[in-house]
């Protein structure tokens, strides 16, 4: 995996985080009088090194920068590139500010077609509250772009008080990659004690990828009572045929035991 590059704030582009592909591999044969020739190939159709231009838009509303350290995570069709730091702006010196485009440059091996992204913060510094308006990411490769619209607080003190978000690509067309809403049911057994009052995720998983981690509430309502059954509609990119689903809770309440009788998809 050969590299040649800075893994450094101060040198090159600043990036501490290098995407490696092969380009030889070496094997090795045991020959007939017992001594071991290696044996060098070339790697057919490597995978490509794409660059990413990501363009962030921060809210025109009062109270919409973040001081905080900005994260993100890019999924395609292809793979994901890892969580990255988004360090520098390349447009402005404060980065996150109110009505501000901040623009950042990041390397990773060819991620297909892109159809959802993870951003939050760390909830660092003086003034953390962030409202993020939307997220445009061109890959200069192929010359596609995307478009991850947000429109909501990533903040401790509003709105869900979550600082993280998972936005779908609203835009592409060049692919099936059309929002769908499951309707997802889930039916606690009626034993005694099979109730839980723990916080419920699910993950549905199917050929085309999988929903994430995604939480089971519904405002003013006792969840997973013993015997019940409970609705929850469900947004994300059509996953083709389901496979499984992931269902967990977090342990917590005074009775986080729980029964699972089934669950409908």
């Amino acid at each position: 995996f050969p590299c040649e590059r800075w893994l450094a704030k101060s040198e090159d582009d600043g990036e501490t985080v290098r995407e490696l592909v092969p380009s030889d591999i070496f094997t090795e044969k045991l020959l007939k009088d017992g001594t071991l020739k290696q044996i060098e190939e070339e790697v057919e159709d490597p995978l490509e090194v794409h660059t990413y231009k990501i363009s962030v838009f921060t809210g025109d509303i009062y109270g919409a920068g973040t001081d905080a350290n900005v994260f993100l995570n890019i999924y395609g069709d292809l793979g994901d590139m890892g969580e990255r730091k988004l360090s520098k702006s390349e447009t402005n010196f404060n980065k996150f500010e109110r009505g501000q485009e901040d623009t950042f440059t990041i390397e990773a091996v060819d991620l297909g077609i892109l159809y959802k992204i993870k951003i939050r913060h760390d909830n660092s510094m003086f003034s953390p509250d962030w409202f993020l308006e939307k997220v445009e990411i061109l890959d200069e490769t192929t010359e596609e772009s995307f478009v991850f619209v947000c429109e909501r607080w990533l903040s401790k003190k509003k709105e869900d008080k979550k600082i993280e978000r998972t936005l779908y690509e609203q835009v592409h067309k060049a692919r099936s990659l059309v929002p769908v809403k499951y309707e997802t049911i889930v039916v606690t057994g009626f034993e005694k004690g099979a109730g839980t009052d723990a916080n419920v995720f699910i993950t549905i998983y199917g050929l085309n990828g999988d929903s994430g981690k995604r939480a089971l509430k519904q405002k003013f309502r006792n969840l997973f009572e013993r015997g019940k059954t409970n609705r929850f509609y469900l947004e994300t990119l059509d996953m083709g045929e389901l496979k499984k689903v992931r269902i967990e809770h977090d342990n917590s309440g005074l009775a986080p035991g729980w029964l699972v009788e089934r669950v409908e998809i």
